[in-house]
């Protein structure tokens, strides 16, 4: 078997583009409005532009693609410029401007008029490229260190580093010798680091550490997939092991949005409970109504518990506010730890909270994920449906 050039950049591209597509809806959720959001915005979108473009090209085959995606590697070091100049809060030097946006624009002709080919296309982009992202790097570690936080010298940190990586690896795409390029997976890995926004030199370790570890697991699972696969040549097997990085990369960057889904539920479900009708139980549900993290909501009560042993069932719960599949290896007598259990196979639910004692009244949730921020304000809600089942009639 053999993994064709071809076919591995198309994935490497398509990945990155998903990476990068998913960052941008990331940050664009966490900081609107603000001006570094639209530079990271910017930054981001046009690197997803060029990798779409391309991914598009190897599909599709179509030369204008590949001229557009050309076109559009020009403006990524001033991107790369303008993304630096929020990060460090002042503006370059005039002399590197003026070279950088004069070089995008100048080697955009050059590429129209060359109709996208070398050398054109290959060592004068190239070296357009590298020799940008060096001097935008240049601007970064000469930084005044004390003119900003410790927050946005953590930021800057993380962009060295990861555009360290991003400008080694954007070699491989200007290389005819190279096995496939792999400057998506360099692009992907900045939008990883930056979109995880680190505050601390530590959270910075932790983040660039959590890439290379995805990248030693690719590299480990390529080489324990070659045999299987027949992928004997060392090029097949670096290909294989770079498809899989950047699958992983965007497999995290999706999770990412999805916790920020839920941080924004939570944050919302939070501030409807201060705002809470708690006057009736049936008004404190009907003013949560509209909750997502409550959209699956049931309330087990009556015929439902008429199985279970609703006296010691409700004083089994009434030791904690949240019970879930975990909690109930901790102590729970054994009756009630089977009824729980079976209460949340039956519901399919993930979270279970007592309203009422008597009479016995339980919400059953389905929720994505661990996230402890849920069960504190799930242990929020529990007190306040309390409140409002007492003052029910």
């Amino acid at each position: 078997m053999m993994l064709t050039r071809l076919a591995a950049q198309a994935l490497i591209d398509g990945f990155s583009a998903l990476t990068l597509g998913a960052s941008v809806a990331a940050v664009a959720r966490r900081r609107p409005g603000s001006a570094l959001t639209t530079r990271l915005c910017f930054a981001f979108g046009g690197i997803f532009a060029l990798f779409a473009a391309r991914t598009a090209y190897y599909v599709l085959g179509s030369t204008l693609l590949h001229l557009l995606a050309l076109i559009v590697a020009c403006i990524l070091p001033l991107a790369a410029l303008l993304l630096a100049e929020g990060i460090l809060r002042r503006h370059a030097p005039w002399p590197l401007k003026i070279l950088v946006t004069a070089g995008a624009l100048a080697m955009a002709i050059a590429i129209i008029a060359a109709e996208g080919l070398s050398p054109v296309a290959t060592w004068w982009l190239g070296g357009y490229v590298i020799l940008s992202l060096l001097s935008v790097l240049a601007l970064l570690l000469l930084r005044d260190r004390t003119s900003l936080s410790r927050q946005e010298n953590a930021g800057v940190l993380a962009l060295i580093a990861s555009g360290s990586l991003l400008t080694a690896l954007s070699a491989t795409d200007f290389l005819p010798s190279a096995a496939v390029g792999v400057s998506g997976i360099g692009c992907a890995a900045v939008a990883s680091v930056l979109g995880a926004n680190p505050s601390t030199r530590r959270e910075v370790t932790g983040v660039l550490g959590d890439v290379l570890i995805m990248g030693a697991a690719s590299a480990l699972a390529a080489l324990l997939l070659a045999m299987p696969l027949a992928l004997h040549g060392a090029a097949d097997q670096f290909r294989l092991g770079a498809i899989l990085l950047s699958l992983l990369l965007a497999a995290n960057a999706m999770l990412t949005i999805r916790r920020g889904s839920v941080g924004r539920h939570l944050q919302e479900f939070t501030h409807a409970l201060a705002n809470a009708d708690t006057s009736t139980l049936d008004a404190f549900l009907n003013s949560l109504a509209r909750q997502p993290l409550l959209a699956d909501l049931r309330i087990a009560e009556g015929d439902m518990l008429a199985e279970y042993d609703a006296p010691g069932l409700g004083e089994a719960m009434a030791a904690r506010a949240v019970w879930t599949r975990v909690a109930l290896q901790d102590g729970v007598p054994e009756r009630a730890r089977e009824e729980l259990g079976d209460l949340l196979s039956r519901s399919e639910a993930s979270h279970v909270v007592m309203i009422s004692r008597a009479p016995l009244r339980i919400a059953l949730l389905a929720l994505p994920g661990a996230d402890p921020g849920v069960e504190i304000a799930l242990a929020l809600f529990h007190k306040l449906a309390a409140v409002a089942a007492r003052e029910t009639p």
